[in-house]
């Protein structure tokens, strides 16, 4: 252990700087167990390993909706997202998210979102940390067909049903995932009245997707541009549960054992294998225009940050610069 490592692999996406810890970890064994986690770490090749293997997905086999979340309107959502699926499933619904984003003009998203950052410029910190979760929101929203005027509320009440999805969420948080992801529902059965329920849930899923991911390459990316670097990857582990005994790299995964898997040290943020996202090219047309539109905001912002506590995805926390 070296003395400035984080304690474990979770904690090293809110570390200030893991890159070397992550380095280390790829260069030893592919698959470890790691007992304090209670789970195995795949690292360097056995990331790709891990996320090309069929019987290594998703969700528990028992549970491919969080307890929590079962009988719920956010449960409903969670059973039919493509990424919270595998096998057939998932392919029906991915495919028809494919057709959806195949259609999307990115140079005409590019061009509507300089106009929406535009109208959504960070004068401060606390602005830029609400705005980096708002804005990439609002483009999809736009983007889906929702009226401008729908867009806070579409954002919101999204905002709402992933604050949900830890099992940690409290009973308050429980209470306002349940009213937005209906009132989520309603409008994707306005919006796309043709659409199957699975249809809608995965449009909705874009947007919860949109949430968190795209909010930490954005916060990153601004990160970037004032260190004149690439920016840091957004997402930086995944998960995937054996489904049965599954003989890999030299060790045995138990039926059921969860892999915790190292996205960031091979440079993965989007993934790899079947469930790589689909959205990748939105996802960064959209980050581009905002730091166009913001780039004169931004300059004037003197920020200090730290990382928002999560598991999986790494996003800053600014404050300004001096401030008590």
């Amino acid at each position: 252990m070296f003395p400035h490592d984080p304690d474990h692999l979770l904690a090293a996406v809110t570390h200030a700087a893991p890159d070397a810890y992550y380095r280390r970890l790829a260069d030893g064994p592919p698959l470890r167990f790691d007992a304090a986690l209670d789970c195995w770490l795949a690292t360097g090749s056995g990331v790709r390993a891990v996320l090309e293997h069929a019987n290594l997905r998703v969700r528990p086999v028992a549970l491919p909706v969080p307890l929590h979340l079962t009988g719920t309107a956010c449960g409903a959502i969670f059973a039919e997202l493509a990424r919270m699926t595998d096998g057939a499933r998932h392919a029906a619904a991915r495919q028809a998210l494919m057709r959806e984003l195949a259609q999307v003009d990115m140079a005409a998203l590019y061009v509507d979102t300089v106009c929406l950052a535009g109208d959504h410029l960070p004068l401060s910190a606390g602005q830029l940390n609400t705005l980096i979760f708002e804005v990439p929101l609002l483009a999809v929203a736009q983007l889906l067909g929702f009226v401008p005027a729908d867009g806070p509320q579409i954002a919101g009440w999204t905002q709402d049903v992933v604050a949900a999805l830890p099992v940690t969420a409290d009973s308050a948080t429980m209470a306002r995932a349940e009213l937005a992801a209906t009132n989520l529902l309603a409008a994707f059965s306005i919006l796309r009245p043709d659409a199957d329920a699975n249809q809608r849930a995965n449009l909705i899923g874009l947007l919860m997707q949109t949430c968190e991911a795209t909010a930490a390459l954005l916060g990153n990316s601004v990160l970037a541009l004032r260190a004149s670097r690439a920016p840091v990857l957004a997402i930086h582990n995944t998960r995937r549960f054996a489904a049965c005994d599954v003989a890999l790299e030299g060790v045995t995964i138990r039926e059921g054992q969860m892999v915790l898997v190292l996205l960031a040290g091979e440079a993965m943020g989007f993934g790899h294998g079947v469930h790589r996202c689909p959205g990748q090219a939105v996802a960064q047309t959209i980050v581009a225009a905002i730091l166009s539109a913001w780039s004169g905001a931004l300059a004037r912002l003197t920020l200090h940050w730290h990382y928002r506590a999560s598991p999986n995805a790494r996003i800053p926390v600014f404050g300004d610069a001096g401030a008590a």
